[in-house]
């Protein structure tokens, strides 16, 4: 790190014997910093214009806040003096050719402020965000080269939705304490039983689009410490690298399948167990199809996410964080264009794990809003055991009309 002019504050210096000589401003001065090598942190003493707080202070000081964090502030306060005097003078021809100087003989009294500061360089984070870069544009540059897939024109298509929400991949559980066995391997099965099944109806109707919402607890966990994102302890399969990487195989086939019929268009939607990590692995996908013409990846991380299909207009959510009964009022505000072209309102939710359709009439019965919560094809927890949930297990496909909305639903029991 640099050493900072104590005057402007400036990081464009240069030694100076004991001193460092500031190229913005000429001043030479003491501008103190020292490095503690033992702690990891970083002291700078430096004098600034006012108090500030800790994210003026960092762009004062030329530091992105992605960065540095700044552990400790120790503000300083001081009076300098200085003549009440005032010079001016006029030039001409680069000569001093007339002026005159104004002093009162009084001393006027300058209030300066110093600051300490005690900084950590952010070295893990920096790491983590750079070999995420990093394997994302290996990833890329390594992606496999798919051929692209020129569909027969269909003139009246439909869209075919697929609902595999909370399949808690990693889960492990045994017969003696729920009564029946689980593990990453059988949820594969089981997801790709269920979703196979959906698309071996496909062939029955004119399919021109696919939509695949992947997330709502697609994982159990969220790190390798085996809790949710909310710290949550879960009984999860210890080796979280073999679930990450059967859970992109599966999906990864899933959707090769998928585009054999339709393209595809794949909706990222995070859950309260596996934010972060469902966020990775949509990058992944994303960077794995990056080649794929006839495959979307949607994994921005926004919560909520809408989609439109001719007058239908999903909002696709994991259900946890919103308040349900009054989701469907988020829809006209959130995305007022989409609301207001289309007349089929929906929201798809995950979390409960049981299978529930509300309609919630507004003002008008047309704006109203269908709220479906879908089910899980996953094994109940023993927490969910001995609570004594109990809901049937299955994943669902539907088929969308442009103008007429829902025209069939198919469950796909697991």
């Amino acid at each position: 790190m640099e050493l900072l002019c104590k005057k402007c504050g400036s990081g464009n210096t240069r030694p100076r014997g004991d001193r460092t000589e500031c190229l913005d401003c000429g001043s030479r001065c003491k501008a103190e910093k020292t490095d503690y090598k033992a702690t990891g942190r970083i002291v700078i003493n430096v004098t600034i214009p006012r108090i500030m707080g800790h994210k003026d202070l960092l762009k004062f000081l030329k530091l992105s806040s992605a960065d540095w964090e700044i552990v400790k502030i120790e503000p300083g306060k001081s009076e300098g003096y200085r003549k009440d005097r005032q010079v001016e003078w006029h030039v001409k021809n680069g000569k001093v050719v007339d002026g005159h100087v104004r002093d009162s003989g009084r001393l006027l009294v300058e209030q300066m402020f110093s600051v300490r500061v005690t900084l950590r360089p952010k070295l893990e984070e920096k790491a983590a965000r750079n070999e995420v870069e990093l394997i994302r544009k290996e990833a890329i540059a390594y992606a496999p080269k798919y051929k692209l897939i020129r569909y027969p024109k269909i003139k009246d298509g439909l869209l075919y939705e697929f609902m595999v929400p909370d399949l808690h991949l990693g889960r492990l559980t045994d017969s003696d304490e729920v009564g029946k066995e689980s593990s990453p391997d059988l949820y594969v099965k089981k997801a790709e039983s269920a979703v196979n099944g959906l698309l071996a109806r496909a062939s029955h109707y004119p399919i021109e689009k696919i939509l695949f919402p992947i997330g709502n607890d697609f994982f159990n966990v969220n790190n390798g410490g085996n809790t949710t994102a909310h710290g949550t302890p879960q009984r999860e399969d210890p080796r979280w690298q073999r679930t990450y990487s059967l859970g992109k195989k599966m999906i990864i086939g899933l959707i090769d399948t998928m585009t054999t019929i339709a393209p595809v268009e794949v909706l990222i939607v995070k859950g309260n167990h596996d934010e972060e990590r469902i966020f990775y692995f949509g990058d992944t996908l994303a960077s794995w199809f990056h080649n794929n013409k006839n495959v979307v990846i949607d994994h921005r991380p926004i919560g909520r996410k809408y989609y439109q299909y001719g007058k239908v207009m999903w909002l696709f959510a994991h259900g946890y964080y919103e308040n349900v009964e009054r989701i469907g009022a988020l829809m006209p505000g959130e995305a007022p264009q989409m609301w207001a072209n289309t007349k089929y309102h929906e929201c798809h939710l995950g979390d409960k794990h049981h299978k529930k359709e509300t309609f919630v009439k507004t003002d008008e019965l047309k704006n109203g809003v269908m709220v479906r919560i879908f089910r899980s094809i996953a094994d109940k927890s023993v927490w969910e055991f001995d609570k004594g949930f109990d809901s049937m297990s299955a994943a669902e496909g539907m088929l969308w009309h442009k103008e007429t909305g829902l025209e069939a639903q198919f469950p796909a029991e697991a």
